[in-house]
């Protein structure tokens, strides 16, 4: 199994770059996205056709981690392409009401959703934010990986990354400039409660400061980098 990064950032982007979006690429060819915030649609058709898509996970309701779905929904229109399986969360209701196009088939995230693609088993947990959010776990060959999405709650990046062999964390927050009751946790908090031995890779960058939350990282987990496309 191979992972793209086609999008780190959070927020907004560098240019030419996308904020967060990733493409797994399954041992037998399928094609997964794990969000699609702006921009990535562009860099996505750098990797594969949107024709070669064939299920899109949305893990919460945030412009920088689904803005480019709309967009995907048009063009799954425009090419006459069949229905594209969608999984995200129910809520917010206004925002479910826009995405839910006919284009779509729309399956809707919880905590005890399961399914299978190939070899590759995905789950799903609860991950605290603003709206309704998930992590996403996928167990594939005896390894687990972790996508945290946006986490505030330190007690949930630790039992939802518990025995990760790899987690991609949601780091955009250094500790100097945390607040209690900000949305997601500082690179400090992620870096302390993931697995010591995982490869801890950093995304939802925050434009300008990539080499001072990759310094955070390091100071407190020994095996962290800003997040790039790997195995799995």
């Amino acid at each position: 199994m191979k992972v793209y990064a086609i999008g780190k950032y959070g927020r907004y982007a560098e240019k030419k770059e996308s904020t967060n979006c990733f493409l797994i690429k399954t041992d037998n060819g399928k094609n997964i996205v794990i969000d699609l915030g702006s921009g990535s649609i562009s860099k996505l058709q750098n990797y594969i056709d949107i024709s070669a898509i064939d299920m899109v996970i949305i893990t919460h309701l945030h412009f920088d981690h689904m803005c480019d779905l709309g967009t995907l929904g048009y063009a799954v229109q425009y090419l006459n392409l069949p229905k594209l399986k969608v999984y995200m969360p129910k809520s917010p209701e206004g925002l479910v009401n826009i995405l839910n196009m006919p284009q779509f088939e729309i399956e809707y995230i919880d905590k005890d959703t399961r399914f299978c693609v190939d070899n590759a088993n995905f789950s799903f947990a609860l991950s605290l934010h603003p709206v309704e959010c998930y992590s996403v776990i996928i167990e594939n060959g005896g390894k687990k990986l972790v996508y945290t999405s946006d986490c505030a709650d330190s007690e949930q990046v630790k039992n939802n990354c518990a025995g990760a062999d790899i987690v991609i964390a949601n780091t955009c927050i250094l500790d100097k400039d945390y607040k209690q009751g900000a949305p997601h946790c500082s690179v400090k908090t992620f870096a302390e409660n993931v697995p010591n031995e995982c490869k801890l890779y950093l995304a939802h960058l925050t434009a300008g400061d990539e080499n001072l939350i990759l310094a955070e990282a390091k100071n407190y987990h020994n095996n962290a980098e800003i997040v790039c496309d790997f195995d799995f």
